[in-house]
C-alpha cells in the first residue's frame, strides 16, 4: 500500500506483512539510514559480475547461479532485518515466505530513498 504524504512527514511506521501477521517498522534516522543504504549499494554493486556469465565457463556459471539463487535472497533477508531492527528474525524466518520478504524489502527501499525521488522530481521540473 502506498504511504500517504502525512505518513511520510510524521515518520509513521511501515506496515509490513510477514507470516500472515502485520508488523510495524520504524523508518531509520539519517545516520542509520546512511549505513543501511551503503550496504544496499554494496549488494547492488555485485550484480553486474553475474549478468554476463555464460555456460561457456561452467565454474563461473555455477557460481553466478549460486550467488543469485542462494546468496542474494539471504542478502536481501539480511537487509530487511538490518532495517527492521525491532523484528524477531528467528521467529519471522519460521513463519514468513520469501514473497512476503520481497514485498517488505520493496516497502523499505521506497522509504529509504525519499531524497532520490525528490532529486528526480526536481530534475524533471527543471527540464521543462
Amino acid at each position: 500500500m502506498e504511504r500517504t504524504e502525512e505518513q511520510k512527514l510524521v515518520q509513521a511506521p511501515l506496515r509490513i506483512l510477514l507470516g500472515g501477521q502485520q508488523y510495524e517498522v520504524k523508518p531509520l534516522v539519517i545516520r542509520d539510514s546512511r549505513a543501511w543504504r551503503a550496504k544496499l549499494a554494496q549488494t547492488l554493486g555485485m550484480l553486474p559480475q553475474y549478468v554476463n556469465v555464460t555456460t561457456d565457463t561452467p565454474d563461473k556459471f555455477g557460481g553466478a547461479i549460486n550467488a543469485m539463487l542462494v546468496a542474494m535472497p539471504d542478502t536481501v533477508l539480511d537487509l530487511v532485518f538490518d532495517y527492521a531492527r525491532d523484528l524477531n528474525r528467528e521467529e519471522i524466518e519460521g513463519i514468513a515466505t520469501e514473497a512476503e520478504i520481497s514485498r517488505a524489502f520493496e516497502q523499505i527501499v521506497e522509504v529509504a530513498f525519499p531524497l532520490a525521488r525528490s532529486m528526480v522530481g526536481t530534475m524533471r521540473k527543471l527540464s521543462h
